[in-house]
């Protein structure tokens, strides 16, 4: 895992150092860094906005698929995988900018875990020198993740054994780069269950997902039913719960950006929901079919009209022919009419 965290961390660590080099902010870093992976998912934001608009479209056809074949579920399978095919529709298509997500964070995890690597572009060198330091001074973290934020906390401490083995240039380095929330929230440490500046970062985190949630299930109240809606509801309002025992295990700067990512996500739904209006377009879709449906019960009546014989038997076309031509011929020649039967049509 922290080899796919490090192989993420690589590009998102060029985009974090770029944001820094802008800004020279480490909060405004994040956020900027928050902006463009969000402009980074608008399209497929917009693919998944799309999948659930397309999803309510294609509701009451499913349901009645589900009437219809409520007793054999196979059949229905096959008939929901031919409507989803005949429609261009991708159930799990609605899943993907979540997997986008999740490799973000995981790279942002390494990216802010490891600052000298990633903002202050140490080289490798002076890193493995810092850590050999906090080895021989006992620090547990010299074996751990976690190391690059406790030789910068060294280096700002004035000890003498971590600035003597980094040299002047890159103390310089470290010292110039403030990886504080408005000089007071050290935004490398991890939270903990305690009355202190850092348990406002969990509390941003899950109130902001909190609000995210609960947004979101208003906007898709109109277009959720039955088991599955109350599934989705329940997942969206665990993930406040989630958010925040998450921002409880990693640095600071994580909380700050799934903050961030929250608040951003908040506004892109329902940016999202006045272009593509789920509920709206279920709507339109169902005012739709029923016009379609009685389009085309009048073309059936109409080409009823137009085919009497159709939906007869061609021994009942063969004899209503033979009664048609008597009537003719008796009315022609005043010969009495005599009706057709089956012993005629031998």
């Amino acid at each position: 895992m922290n080899f796919i965290n490090s192989l993420l961390g690589i590009p998102l660590g060029y985009i974090m150092w770029l944001c820094y080099k802008i800004t020279h902010n480490y909060t405004l870093s994040l956020l900027i860094f928050t902006l463009i992976t969000r402009v980074i998912m608008i399209p497929m934001a917009i693919k998944q906005q799309k999948s659930t608009v397309k999803m309510n479209i294609l509701k009451p056809e499913m349901e009645e698929l589900q009437k219809k074949y409520a007793k054999n579920p196979t059949k229905l399978n096959e008939e929901m995988s031919k409507l989803y095919q005949r429609e261009g529709f991708n159930p799990m298509s609605g899943c993907l900018p979540l997997l986008i997500q999740l490799p973000i964070l995981f790279g942002l995890i390494d990216v802010i875990y490891k600052p000298l690597t990633h903002i202050i572009r140490l080289g490798s060198e002076a890193i493995e020198a810092g850590q050999a330091v906090l080895t021989q001074l006992g620090v547990e973290s010299a074996r751990a993740n976690v190391y690059q934020l406790d030789i910068i906390r060294k280096v700002n401490e004035g000890s003498a054994e971590m600035i003597s083995a980094l040299g002047p240039d890159a103390v310089a380095s470290i010292q110039s780069v403030d990886l504080n929330l408005f000089g007071i929230i050290d935004l490398t440490q991890i939270p903990t269950v305690a009355f202190n500046a850092l348990l406002i970062i969990p509390i941003l985190a899950g109130v902001s997902s909190l609000a995210m949630s609960l947004i979101t299930t208003r906007i898709s109240s109109g277009t959720m039913d039955g088991a599955g809606a109350g599934t989705m509801k329940g997942m969206m309002l665990m993930m406040p719960v989630f958010s925040t025992m998450f921002t409880f295990s990693v640095p600071a700067g994580v909380g700050i950006y799934w903050f961030f990512s929250n608040i951003i996500g908040t506004a892109q739904t329902l940016l999202m929901n006045k272009l593509y209006n789920p509920k709206e377009a279920a709507e339109k879709a169902k005012q739709e079919m029923e016009e379609r449906r009685e389009r085309e019960r009048m073309e059936r009546i109409e080409a009823k009209k137009n085919n009497p014989n159709k939906g007869l038997s061609q021994k009942e076309i063969n004899r209503r022919k033979l009664a048609e031509a008597r009537r003719r011929a008796a009315e022609k020649y005043g010969e009495e009419y005599k009706e057709a039967d089956d012993g005629d049509l031998i």
